[in-house]
């Protein structure tokens, strides 16, 4: 196993010129909107190279020219995960663009509310095609990006997962089953690629307010929603936080874990349930 110098608090090693997150050479797919794209600009902003993903080159260079205002460097890969040999091709083309991988965030998602459905319901072809696109094209990007993390001696993975995966609605069979998957294949990655420096973990964010959401949320039930967290609901800058800590040096002793970031809804849930 290699060793790693202990830093101090002050230690370069924590605290690198040119931001948190200096040197890193990113990826983070589905990352033309939402937590995707925070996490994307933030992680420029800190100091990486990054690869923004999606299927729309509009949204992707509005991702790109927002991460360069920030005082970063980004460039756009256009894939789509539903067909597994792009994943392959995403990772080899982010190698091209940046010189080597050492991050991966697997947030690209692939559900729509108005074709899950309960157990009893479900179609198979919508179950495959969201395991595909949720747990199989995120394996496939890990495995690919693999051997050049092992190459560059570290790599971090964080697969953006959902509190759904440990905690269900009705009527979401598909989108939480391919979740407690990528859970469970988080906790592999980080057995089995430790001893070399590569670290995996699991971001679960709870409800997350966007334009639209926001837009059709009424007050009653904002005050709802509101009273089931700490202080607030959650937006996507939230995440984008979560993720250059896991990101960075500052969490290496961090591996395996699943950082539920739901401003305490899951505990306020649990005391009501309990």
């Amino acid at each position: 196993m290699t060793s790693i110098p202990a830093p101090t608090p002050d230690a370069p090693g924590l605290r690198p010129p040119g931001g948190r997150m200096a040197g890193e050479l990113a990826l983070v797919t589905g990352s033309t909107s939402g937590i995707g794209r925070a996490i994307a600009v933030e992680f420029a902003a800190e100091g990486a190279r990054v690869v923004v993903h999606g299927r729309d080159p509009d949204r992707g260079r509005a991702v790109v020219e927002a991460a360069q205002a920030a005082g970063g460097e980004a460039h756009f890969v256009a894939a789509d995960l539903s067909a597994l040999d792009a994943a392959e091709t995403l990772v080899a083309e982010t190698v091209e663009c940046l010189g080597g991988l050492t991050v991966l965030v697997n947030n690209a998602v692939g559900v729509s509310a108005g074709r899950d459905a309960r157990v009893g319901d479900v179609t198979t072809e919508y179950w495959e095609l969201a395991l595909r696109i949720n747990l199989t094209a995120p394996m496939v990007l890990c495995r690919t990006a693999l051997p050049h993390m092992l190459a560059a001696g570290h790599g971090s993975i964080i697969n953006v997962s959902s509190r759904q995966a440990e905690r269900p609605s009705a009527g979401m069979a598909a989108y939480c089953a391919s979740k407690g998957g990528l859970n469970a294949l988080t906790r592999a990655l980080a057995v089995e690629y430790g001893a070399h420096n590569i670290r995996a973990n699991t971001l679960s964010p709870g409800y997350v307010v966007n334009a639209r959401r926001d837009a059709d949320m009424t007050p009653e039930d904002r005050a709802r929603r509101e009273a089931m967290h700490v202080t607030r609901l959650g937006e996507a800058r939230d995440a984008a936080y979560a993720a250059v800590y896991l990101a960075s040096r500052e969490s290496e002793f961090l591996t395996g874990i699943n950082l539920q970031l739901d401003g305490g809804s899951s505990i306020a849930r649990a005391a009501v349930i309990g």
